[in-house]
């Protein structure tokens, strides 16, 4: 593997370690994808949309722990 294909690969396990999909999202915090997607829109939690895609920020607190104080 050449060495540019190898920082390119470095680059993308750096930001795949740190987002994940609405329906990961879900799990992780123990809400539904539905709930999760309504945030996302709402700008209550840090995510980008690609396409029909939300993207998470996985370091932030869980939203849940927020709606409950």
């Amino acid at each position: 593997m050449d060495q540019d294909r190898q920082l390119i690969e470095s680059d993308m396990d750096y930001i795949m370690e740190r987002i994940m999909t609405t329906e990961e999202a879900a799990e992780a915090w123990g809400l539904s994808p539905v709930r999760i997607k309504h945030l996302c829109s709402n700008e209550k939690v840090v995510a980008r949309k690609r396409g029909k895609t939300w993207l998470v920020y996985k370091n932030q607190p869980n939203p849940k722990q927020k709606e409950s104080d």
